[in-house]
Parts: structure tokens; C-alpha cells; sequence
């Protein structure tokens, strides 16, 4: 008996860091505070952005392709260190903050959806399209060389590997046939 309690204790001794760490679990997302119009202060967590704000943001736009890469959904609000808010994230968190902090704590959501109505036709980042076009198209509102049709290439950077090879190709007959009427006339 007295060889099982000192395994037990043990063991507790040797799980409790991993356990307090899986607790503790640290989110990538930066804390923001928001300063509500009746003058109220409320820090919103990492974990908050992480497990409501972003997800609900998910559900809203439709048309944007957030399963294609598992961490786009990340630099919708913030700059690509996660340490601050993009343009767009200021912007959002600003509409946010328009509310009231009793608003904020009896509906989140509707918080949530008054600001991303508040900043849909604004251009956060200045790229010529509005933050919801950029939603809609999954380009980032808040990175301005992120837009829709940004990705797409043109002409010459689909085909420039046919084209080099073409001329290279056309090279290699002009100066055959230059070098083979040459040889001709010299033998004339």
C-alpha cells in the first residue's frame, strides 16, 4: 500500500508541469484592450479572438475559401507577427468600441456583427477594394499588397518557360540555317 501512494505521488509530481501547461495554453493572438463608448475598459484575451471573435467572423463571410489554408483565418485582424492589429483589425476593433461594454457582455455576437456591417465598405489598407470584396475574394482587408487578383498571374508568368524555350529553340535554327548557308558558299 505504501509502494502505491509513493507511485501515486510521484506520478502527480512528475504530470503536474505538462498539466498546468495544457491548462495554461498559450494563444497566438495578442490581448487588445477596447475602451467601450460609455467609457468601460475590457481586455479581449488571445483566446477570446482565437475561440469566438475569429470563428464567428469565419461563419459570416461565405464566400471566402477559409478551408484552403488552416491559418489564413490568423492575419485577418492581425499583422503577420501576431503582435498588433493590421488595419483592418484597428478598424474593426474601433467599430467594436462604439458599443457599449453591457452591449458587449449581453450579446457578443450582436457586437460582433455591428462591426463587421460598420467595416465592409470601408478599404482598411488602402488597396482600392473594401474589406468585404477582400473577404469575399480571401484576400487580407488589412494587407495591402493582399487583394483580390493579387495571386493571379499574367501571360508571361504562366507561359515564360514555353516562351525562353520557343526562342531558344528558334535560336538554335536561324543559326543553323545562317551558318550552314555559309558553309554552302564556301564550298562554292
Amino acid at each position: 500500500m505504501r509502494k502505491l501512494l509513493l507511485a501515486i505521488t510521484i506520478s502527480l509530481i512528475l504530470l503536474a508541469p505538462a498539466t498546468l501547461a495544457m491548462a495554461k495554453e498559450e494563444s497566438p493572438y495578442p490581448t487588445i484592450t477596447l475602451i467601450f463608448s460609455d467609457g468601460k475598459v475590457y481586455d479581449v484575451t488571445g483566446k477570446m479572438w482565437g475561440s469566438t471573435i475569429i470563428p464567428y467572423v469565419e461563419g459570416r463571410i461565405k464566400d471566402y475559401k477559409w478551408q484552403e489554408d488552416g491559418d489564413r483565418a490568423r492575419y485577418i485582424f492581425f499583422d503577420k507577427s501576431l503582435k498588433g492589429l493590421n488595419p483592418y483589425g484597428i478598424d474593426f476593433v474601433s467599430a467594436m468600441e462604439k458599443s457599449t461594454y453591457d452591449e458587449f457582455q449581453n450579446n457578443v455576437f450582436a457586437v460582433l456583427s455591428k462591426a463587421l456591417n460598420m467595416t465592409n465598405d470601408k478599404d482598411s489598407d488602402g488597396d482600392g477594394y473594401t474589406n468585404i470584396v477582400e473577404l469575399n475574394n480571401g484576400t487580407y482587408p488589412g494587407d495591402p499588397n493582399s487583394y483580390p487578383g493579387a495571386q493571379e498571374k499574367g501571360f508571361w508568368e504562366e507561359n515564360e518557360g514555353y516562351i525562353i524555350l520557343g526562342i531558344l529553340i528558334a535560336s538554335i535554327f536561324v543559326l543553323y540555317f545562317v551558318f550552314n548557308k555559309e558553309s554552302k558558299k564556301e564550298r562554292i
